[in-house]
């Protein structure tokens, strides 16, 4: 660990779901100001999945809208920052050979150690969805290695064309998960913190909220991280030993 890790004078950033498109839009340029503005000279930034829109593999990162967003993690990483981004719905097809390449830590699909004297389990959340099992099916058929390498190597245009229909299906997931008003599974994240964490951090949900003994386990954080878009971004904020939710542009 490098010392701009430790240093309890600089925060730590945690931010997921800025589905960012393909095409170079407004809010890429937002993302752009968020990342001056916020995220520079933080210890480490955590990207909790879905920070694109759909990503089919390597190739999406030509595209002009996924370039800039890249390019500006890389200089954010170039700059002292330590960047890892972990795999969401939207995006569990990015791999190593991208993110290598701009300088970035891929955690995969969870992340698990210490911050600021406290012990972290970080992840999408999509994987606490017990009661969507629909949900669960898709990203298990879409994730199987053999699919998966098939959609990496496809043409450009045939990954557009399969991100464009994983897009509507995520959007139409979305609808009906606030139609049923279905919530985390709380029996999965009492399992997830009996294995250790004292606070665990998931974005997907999209409803920012911050509960102390959470799930009536004592001492244990749980936090659920907002999405973001092109005026206005959710995210927590580790400064010290305390997180805290926050916004912006702030209010």
């Amino acid at each position: 660990m490098s010392p701009a890790e430790t240093d309890p004078d600089r925060p730590i950033i945690l931010v997921s779901d800025w589905h960012l498109p393909p095409e170079h839009t407004a809010q890429a340029e937002f993302f752009v100001r968020f990342c001056q503005e916020v995220c520079q000279g933080a210890r480490q930034v955590f990207v909790l999945g879905d920070l694109f829109q759909a990503w089919v593999g390597p190739k999406h990162a030509a595209r002009p809208g996924h370039a800039r967003v890249l390019e500006t993690l890389e200089r954010l990483a170039g700059s002292g920052t330590t960047v890892v981004l972990l795999r969401g719905n939207r995006d569990f097809l990015l791999d190593r050979k991208v993110t290598r390449r701009y300088g970035l830590e891929l955690a995969g699909d969870a992340w698990c150690g210490e911050l600021s004297g406290k012990r972290y389990r970080l992840s999408h959340g999509d994987e606490v969805c017990e009661d969507d099992r629909l949900h669960k099916f898709l990203r298990a058929v879409t994730g199987h290695p053999p699919l998966s390498t098939l959609a990496k190597l496809a043409p450009l245009s045939a990954g557009d064309a399969v991100a464009r229909f994983y897009r509507r299906l995520s959007d139409r997931r979305r609808t009906r998960r606030k139609t049923r008003k279905l919530e985390p599974s709380a029996d999965r994240l009492r399992a997830e913190f009996d294995a250790g964490p004292d606070v665990i951090v998931i974005g997907h949900w999209h409803e920012p909220r911050l509960q102390t003994d959470a799930f009536g386990l004592a001492g244990k954080t749980f936090v659920m991280l907002g999405e973001c878009t092109e005026v206005q971004a959710s995210y927590a904020e580790i400064l010290g030993e305390a997180i805290r939710l926050k916004t912006f542009p702030g209010q």
